[in-house]
């Protein structure tokens, strides 16, 4: 039901976190840039304050499904 428990908005600045330390040590994260984008998709659709579970719905947006909240 993507009630809130860690939402994406907390996991949106923590892949920020991890992303900008990849790019400092020269780091390749090709799941974690595939996962930051998923998240900041979300973000950009307004479902910033559902739970990571909400991921779900960035999937079937990319198959051509939704799924109500």
């Amino acid at each position: 039901d993507f009630k809130p428990g860690f939402r994406i908005d907390l996991h949106h600045k923590d892949m920020g976190i991890v992303t900008d330390a990849a790019r400092t040590v020269g780091a390749t994260l090709p799941v974690g840039t595939l996962v930051a984008s998923l998240v900041a998709s979300l973000r950009a659709q307004g479902d910033g304050s559902l739970d990571h579970s909400a991921l779900l719905r960035g999937v079937e947006r990319l198959s051509g499904h939704t799924t109500e909240s």
